[in-house]
């Protein structure tokens, strides 16, 4: 640190004159600095403004358009594929509250049945083989592990929104849908 002189307090400081004329050509080069910034500035806005009004724009916003009228709403306020999936994971009571909530989607209408067919018939399957003796029991844990294979790609595909027919079943479904 350099020390202050007491009779001299501004001895080391420039002189106010000296201040104004540095300051001048300061000022001109911040003028100048200040003036290539607006430039680029506007030429950025320039630039960001032509991107939101380029035709790839307007494509991306109408696709996105697009893509929300293809999750149509259903009657339970629910995307189609959602309320597919739904059908099955409560079995046949979830199949028969969107069977009879939703009447126009047929889409919906025909995962609920399948859904519902499915697990009566796997109930009646398993009560049925429940009452032979140890085979029975085995081919119970069979079906078991089958039906629930079955219906996790059931579910799978009605996320997807794509119509998994299981055979038999699901010809009975499409014909009530």
């Amino acid at each position: 640190m350099s020390q202050v002189d007491p009779k001299n307090p501004n001895e080391g400081e420039e002189n106010p004159e000296d201040q104004g004329s540095i300051n001048g050509n300061q000022l001109k080069e911040n003028e100048s600095i200040h003036d290539e910034e607006k430039e680029n500035h506007v030429e950025e806005k320039s630039k960001v403004e032509d991107s939101q009004n380029s035709p790839e724009t307007k494509l991306t916003v109408s696709e996105s358009t697009q893509q929300s009228e293809s999750h149509a709403k259903t009657s339970s306020g629910l995307d189609e594929n959602i309320a597919a999936l739904i059908s099955y994971i409560g079995g046949f009571v979830t199949g028969i509250i969107f069977f009879f909530l939703e009447k126009d989607n047929k889409f919906i209408r025909f995962h609920a049945i399948q859904s519902i067919i499915l697990t009566v018939a796997w109930l009646i399957v398993k009560y049925v083989l429940g009452y032979i003796p140890f085979i029975g029991w085995l081919l119970v844990l069979l079906v078991n592990g089958l039906v629930l294979a079955l219906w996790i790609v059931c579910m799978v595909k009605a996320y997807q929104k794509q119509t998994f027919k299981i055979p038999v079943i699901g010809d009975l479904a499409d014909q009530y849908k």
